[in-house]
């Protein structure tokens, strides 16, 4: 690569070399017959005199370096020399009594000289450098993360409003001020970090917690929201109905939405009956109720598994990234195959602004990999399955919840693969608000 680049820089030419027609045919000692010239004197027997091996011997004699070097069907070489070792070649050809063509010229010199002849070409290149560069300094595209609640239009109106819009220049915002004021201007806001990648800028919006779904003033219970067994309750509004230890079902009221009023004194000695739940005072109830439930699922797991292996052999390069340019700077030759790579930062220029570094020197490692058969034990298929639903399960759980067990069995195992079912026990908060009319 660092080879082709100085090629391309300094520029090259495509020379043919073949026998002069004019030329004197040199005869080895060997096969020398009478009336042959004889060998000048200084002349190493064993060398050609004349044709494309002696201009080969010659140019390196001289410091001419080609490469690329071919022969063809016709006994002329074919090669590439640099643009300015042209001139040598004359003195060289003439010596070993031989004829020159030339072929391609690539690099940059011969492309300047076209590109000289061409000026509307090249004026039309450097005005569209000049206006990728102009552009490159705006913000064209704004991503906003993170938002649940809040619409995406009011936060996009209030950043317009702060003049953070498509279009307006790096330099007339600042982006870390801009990210301290959100919070405070636009309701539900509670932390915004600001992140830009050239003409991209990415808001990472984190909302406060939302209000209750039922407002305060509106009478509801607090209901389960699976079946499970009741573990710890905390009441803040509203009266609990049920008690540690108790089985509960989806849909059961957790805590009532109603504070009943205290019994009258005389009710127990007379016999009255305790007041009803339709007559308290109905609230908005609001609590935690913590259970433990279960989620069972099936999964078959394949016992023959195709996996990459590593050979030992390995390969590095270093590479110089500039934007998304990556330019090899020294590289090691690998065997042909399956590689698995691991980079390592060794220098790197901060980026603006938090943003990614925007020009890095990377070490990367080369690991050949082979596809390996690999047979899994019943033992290995379960875990396997273990680590796949506790991953789902948690995933899907609300915030605070925590795993206290996994439990697995076998079901079936047929020809390669194995049926496991994992159940997963789980303590977590169930309770859900659910509106109800007083009576």
């Amino acid at each position: 690569m660092t080879r082709g680049l100085w090629q391309f820089l300094l520029g090259a030419v495509e020379v043919t070399v073949s026998p002069s027609p004019r030329g004197r045919r040199f005869v080895p000692l060997s096969k020398r017959r009478p009336g042959d010239p004889a060998p000048a004197p200084g002349d190493d027997p064993g060398l050609p005199r004349a044709g494309p091996e002696a201009f080969l011997n010659l140019a390196a004699a001289r410091g001419l370096v080609l490469w690329r070097v071919r022969r063809r069907e016709d006994g002329s070489l074919r090669g590439w020399v640099a643009a300015g070792q042209v001139g040598g070649l004359r003195p060289v050809a003439r010596a070993a009594r031989c004829r020159v063509r030339f072929g391609r010229r690539v690099g940059w010199p011969f492309l300047w000289r076209r590109l000289q002849r061409r000026r509307v070409l090249l004026g039309g290149a450097l005005a569209t450098a000049l206006l990728v560069y102009y552009l490159s300094g705006a913000i064209w595209f704004i991503e906003i993360r993170g938002l649940e609640h809040l619409p995406e239009a009011v936060l996009r109106q209030e950043l317009a409003r702060a003049g953070l819009r498509p279009g307006v220049r790096q330099a007339a915002i600042d982006l870390r001020q801009l990210a301290e004021r959100l919070p405070l201007e636009v309701p539900g806001v509670a932390w915004v970090g600001i992140t830009r990648y050239g003409v991209k800028v990415v808001l990472d919006v984190v909302e406060k917690d939302p209000p209750p779904a039922v407002p305060a003033d509106r009478p509801a219970h607090v209901v389960a929201r699976r079946p499970g067994v009741v573990v710890q309750i905390m009441a803040l509004r509203g009266e609990p109905v049920v008690q540690p230890g108790q089985v509960v079902k989806a849909g059961q009221i957790l805590i009532r939405g109603a504070y009943l009023p205290p019994p009258p004194a005389d009710a127990a000695r007379g016999g009255r009956p305790s007041p009803s739940p339709s007559q308290g005072k109905p609230v908005a109830a609001l609590g935690r109720v913590l259970a433990r439930t279960w989620y069972s699922e099936y999964r078959e797991v394949p016992l023959e598994q195709t996996r990459p292996v590593r050979t030992g052999r390995a390969s590095t390069r270093i590479v110089l990234r500039i934007g998304s340019w990556r330019l090899p700077v020294y590289w090691q030759r690998g065997d042909p195959g399956r590689y698995e790579v691991e980079r390592r930062v060794l220098v790197a220029i901060p980026g603006w602004r938090d943003g990614p570094p925007p020009v890095e020197l990377l070490r990367e490692t080369r690991h050949q990999v082979v596809l390996a058969r690999h047979v899994l034990t019943l033992q290995q298929a379960v875990r396997l399955v273990e680590r796949q639903v506790v991953a789902r399960v948690t995933a899907g759980l609300p915030p605070g919840s925590r795993v206290v067990a996994v439990r697995s069995q076998v079901v079936q195992q047929g020809a390669g693969f194995a049926g496991v079912r994992t159940t997963v026990e789980v303590i977590e908060d169930i309770g859900v608000q659910r509106p109800f009319q007083p009576r």
